[in-house]
């Protein structure tokens, strides 16, 4: 058995529960290995090394490293109002527990407006180490967000900034 499956159990329970209960990938090929999602909100290449797309339902994309037991994950909302980005930040990180924010602050992805969060926190008993986007966009908002095991974190947070820096907006 990987000795990244024996290190993470609860990370690789949880999201292979999650792939057996979603429906199938929703990205499509666009072309060179770039995907977009259905809706047409975005474009991105998905990160070499071991990195496998998943279906997760209600999220626009989703990818695992089992090795690792990293994930990165981007999904689109759309705004009803406007809403403070730093508001939306604190919104999408209720899903980790006990979590201690190490940094918070405006950022920009891709020209575009957004609040970058670095924390630490839980995710089904396990510590992790989490990088958080929220992004504007015109009547939407986009979270994108990578988290790992503390101790995997420096050798897995390259890849999602790589993929940070290659997505492409395709909406105002």
């Amino acid at each position: 058995m990987a000795k990244g499956s024996l290190k993470y159990p609860a990370f690789s329970l949880v999201l292979f529960s999650l792939w057996l209960f979603s429906c199938a990938p929703r990205l499509q090929l666009v072309e060179g290995g770039r995907y977009s999602d259905p809706q047409g909100y975005f474009e991105l290449s998905i990160p070499e090394n071991g990195w496998s797309l998943l279906s997760w339902e209600d999220v626009d994309f989703a990818l695992w490293d089992p090795e690792g037991g990293a994930a990165i994950m981007v999904d689109v909302t759309p705004l009803k109002e406007d809403v403070e980005l730093r508001t939306l930040a604190r919104h999408l990180l209720i899903a980790f527990e006990r979590k201690r924010i190490l940094s918070q602050g405006a950022a920009e992805v891709n020209g575009r407006e957004a609040v970058k969060t670095v924390l630490e926190g839980w995710v089904e008993n396990t510590a992790v180490k989490a990088e958080a986007y929220v992004v504007k966009g015109e009547g939407v908002f986009y979270d994108i967000v990578f988290w790992a095991p503390r101790d995997v974190f420096p050798r897995k947070v390259e890849a999602f900034r790589q993929l940070l820096v290659g997505i492409t907006f395709l909406q105002p």
